[in-house]
């Protein structure tokens, strides 16, 4: 028998995103999840003459936060990039536009800018910032794959010992 996902095997179904969730729990009805972006108007990146602004503002119309959504690194390990990715959260909701592993806001293509929620974002930041160095991080790998139930709960243990 096949070991189902980390939401599945909590009985939180409908939370599972897997698209063959069957495979984890026959029989058992999937909710749709529809989810609407959240925060301030846009404003247009032509009208804002700071360049830090305006790859922000950019990032914000390419990748809107949507409220209620999982956190893109939820349940995923190698996080973030950089010389120290992370595991990510177990069950975060999307809150904060990070730009990583390259932290220049002017870089919004696919794969460093990322949509996260609030633990990710501090725990990238608390292992990556005093060592940071954009040439080098631009030449890592930012490869997340799916983490282990046992990896999600260490991480979450090892992170609400620190704080």
């Amino acid at each position: 028998m096949k070991m189902p996902c980390l939401e599945c095997g909590r009985g939180f179904h409908d939370e599972c995103e897997y698209e063959n969730c069957n495979e984890c729990h026959p029989n058992v009805e999937k909710l749709v999840k529809t989810f609407t972006a959240t925060g301030a108007p846009i404003k247009n990146p032509q009208n804002v003459t700071d360049p830090k602004s305006t790859g922000r503002k950019r990032a914000a119309q390419l990748y809107p936060i949507f409220e209620g959504a999982p956190c893109e690194w939820q349940g995923k390990k190698n996080c973030g990039g950089g010389k120290f990715p992370i595991v990510g959260c177990i069950n975060g909701k999307q809150r904060h536009r990070h730009h990583g592993p390259v932290k220049n806001t002017l870089r919004n293509e696919p794969g460093n800018v990322h949509r996260i929620c609030h633990d990710c974002h501090n725990r990238w930041h608390a292992r990556n910032d005093a060592e940071y160095d954009e040439v080098e991080y631009d030449k890592l790998p930012h490869t997340p794959s799916v983490a282990t139930e046992m990896e999600l709960l260490t991480s979450e243990a090892k992170w609400r010992i620190k704080s």
